[in-house]
């Protein structure tokens, strides 16, 4: 991968794993300590089945949650990406002449940049009387036309029913069906948030001029049309995955150079973002599967970054190197004859098949005198 975005994941990995306290890594059990799933079996496969259905019929929910919403006379604004958002912000801040604002740490604000808008706009934080505030939406009902919104001592069900100016903001994918469907989700995120959440409540404005939603794609689309790699779009962003991702127990979020890090990411962001700049992101993992064992909704992680790889290399998306190493790493192993040489000669081989670099920082494995095949077919006879 020659991206200018790779040798700065490269770079900024190194500079972060030799800062790491070595004893400190090796030390920890990345899979204890873990906030575990609330939910039974049964009620996991629930919560799995109408996730993935709501992605499966994107479309339809969107439509439907459109005229619900907009039955009495209410607006969505549709955002291709933030530029589309920030259009209608910078107007709406200038029109009511808005100089503070409040928001809370989200995903999607970090995504879009919200933040840093904010402050082109001359327009300060405060979390004490702000004109405008921007609260988190958790799920949208496309049956009723509510927004679900996690919370914690009814603290944000108070800011938006006293807010002056609010703010929604939502992907294109966080979109169920029924109220019904939304207790399941409920439960499951009050268990994996820690303390964050202690409910949810459903909100739907009740007048113009006063919310503002925003449905935003940025990206998802191209993702959509990935039949198996759209199922990250299910993801509950519980974290779970990081917090038992050996590369991601190393690196952490520096590397990945967006909102978005870890395994998740690792699937995702070369088709939310350009996939040259951001293909190599899925080549940074072990395979080890911790991931996949620990999604409290068992999205296939591990699979999905090897579907990735694959992908990459039917459409032609591997450097001239990389695509080298593989027709000759190939051509070894799919030779019978080659694979039975001598250990001198498949030790050779296997040193001509590395980078002098990665020979030069890992230990090469023992190869046997005999190859299996030689040993096998020996013990038979």
């Amino acid at each position: 991968m020659n991206s200018n975005n790779y040798f700065k994941f490269i770079n900024d990995s190194k500079l972060i794993i030799s800062e790491n306290s070595r004893d400190k890594l090796e030390n920890t059990n990345c899979l204890s300590a873990i906030v575990e799933s609330s939910l039974s079996q049964d009620e996991k496969e629930r919560l799995k089945s109408l996730l993935s259905r709501s992605l499966e019929n994107l479309d339809y929910n969107l439509t439907k949650f459109e005229k619900k919403y907009c039955s009495t006379g209410l607006k969505i604004y549709w955002a291709e990406d933030y530029k589309d958002i920030f259009k209608e912000l910078r107007s709406l801040i200038s029109f009511n002449k808005i100089k503070t604002a409040y928001y809370s740490s989200s995903y999607i604000y970090e995504e879009i940049g919200l933040a840093d808008f904010l402050k082109k706009e001359k327009v300060k934080y405060t979390d004490n009387d702000a004109i405008l505030q921007f609260v988190d939406v958790h799920k949208l009902i496309s049956n009723t036309g509510n927004m679900l919104i996690m919370d914690k001592n009814y603290t944000k069900y108070k800011q938006v029913n006293s807010g002056k100016i609010n703010i929604f903001i939502v992907g294109i994918e966080q979109i169920i069906e029924s109220l019904s469907d939304a207790d399941l989700y409920i439960k499951e995120n009050v268990a994996l948030s820690g303390k964050d959440y202690d409910s949810g409540f459903f909100y739907r404005p009740s007048r113009t001029g006063r919310d503002y939603l925003f449905i935003v794609d940025n990206g998802r689309t191209n993702l959509l049309s990935f039949e198996k790699q759209r199922l990250v779009l299910t993801c509950l962003h519980c974290g779970l995955c990081k917090k038992v991702c050996p590369v991601y127990e190393l690196v952490g979020n520096k590397p990945f150079n967006n909102v978005f890090s870890g395994p998740i990411a690792s699937v995702s962001l070369p088709f939310l973002e350009n996939l040259k700049s951001y293909k190599h992101v899925s080549y940074a993992c072990t395979l080890c599967g911790n991931c996949q064992k620990k999604c409290p909704i068992d999205i296939p992680i591990k699979d999905l970054i090897l579907e990735n790889r694959k992908y990459f290399r039917v459409t032609g998306n591997v450097d001239k190197s990389d695509n080298k190493r593989y027709s000759k790493y190939k051509n070894i192993v799919q030779s019978r004859d080659k694979m039975n040489k001598s250990r001198f000669f498949r030790k050779k081989r296997l040193k001509k098949f590395l980078s002098k670099s990665l020979r030069n920082s890992i230990l090469l494995p023992k190869l046997e005198k005999k190859s299996f095949n030689v040993q096998y077919v020996k013990k038979r006879k």
